[in-house]
């Protein structure tokens, strides 16, 4: 979901796309896909270790094509049913249940892979003696700030900055964790229900009920731009994805940044004409079309 960020809901200002705007929007996005690297790169090894140990982090209908369909066909079903949830929470002004289903899915997946991160980066460059304190330190401290966000103070640049961090790890995670052909399948799938969620499903009704309460948590800004957490997920998942697979590596992950967010440059371009856009379909069928090529 990307969405024109107005000062008045009603009144949204279309003069704000702009090639200043688009400019700082996809800077700030290529800075979390070059971070989603960096932890990609980082995590590598020991992501690799564990999927050889015990197997894909998420297959429960196989690895065959059939398989990872399915598999992303499950993942989708649990993404309209949770959204339905939110959308009944915000419809009966249940607003602190809302919160604490958003905090609570945001800051298990936030404190989990954070912890992984810390611990890897400290065993890789500081004293064991650290490894503790500052995994479990810099796990705490990104839960509190999502939940200083979420329950006590909406500060957009802190959330944003956060949840940026969280989806860089979460897209890097899927990349190095899914069986190659679910994490090729799941963008697509998603893109498709992404149309269907902005224009008819629950996720254009979840914004209209009450979208200052709807965003938090779930989106970040760019610039003058609202981008949703599970784009920006994608959005560096096959970067990511690239720089995982054997055969491909540095280049080709860049050159899918690049069709990614000319995609997505594309896309907010739109929003000079509607307020709100899907912001998966465009960026991911360039993104996949570039690493289609390479792998064929």
């Amino acid at each position: 979901m990307s969405e024109q960020t107005p000062e008045k809901p009603e009144q949204p200002e279309k003069k704000r796309v702009t090639p200043e705007n688009l400019l700082k929007a996809a800077g700030v996005v290529v800075i979390i896909q070059f971070v989603a690297l960096l932890i990609t790169s980082q995590n590598l090894p020991t992501y690799r270790i564990i999927v050889n140990e015990t197997g894909p982090s998420y297959a429960p209908l196989g690895t065959s094509t059939p398989g990872s369909a399915g598999n992303a066909v499950l993942l989708v079903g649990f993404a309209f049913v949770l959204t339905l949830g939110l959308v009944w929470l915000l419809r009966r002004k249940m607003i602190m249940s809302f919160k604490v289903v958003i905090f609570g899915s945001t800051a298990f997946a936030a404190f989990v892979l954070t912890l992984v991160t810390a611990d890897i980066f400290v065993v890789n460059n500081l004293p064991q003696a650290f490894e503790l304190p500052i995994a479990f330190g810099a796990a705490s401290i990104v839960v509190v700030l999502i939940g200083y966000t979420i329950f006590v103070k909406n500060n957009v640049w802190i959330s944003s900055a956060i949840l940026a961090f969280v989806g860089a790890q979460v897209g890097s995670f899927f990349a190095e964790t899914l069986p190659p052909t679910t994490a090729l399948i799941l963008p697509i799938a998603f893109s498709l229900y992404d149309i269907y969620a902005v224009f008819r499903g629950p996720l254009k009704a979840l914004i209209g009920t009450n979208p200052n309460i709807a965003l938090a948590g779930m989106s970040i800004k760019a610039g003058e731009f609202t981008l949703g957490l599970g784009d920006i997920v994608f959005y560096t998942m096959l970067p990511s994805l690239a720089l995982f697979t054997p055969k491909l590596g540095i280049f080709p992950s860049i050159y899918t940044i690049i069709a990614i967010d000319a995609g997505m440059v594309i896309t907010l371009f739109l929003l000079s004409r509607k307020r709100l856009l899907p912001g998966l379909p465009i960026p991911m069928f360039l993104g996949i079309l570039v690493l289609g090529l390479y792998l064929l």
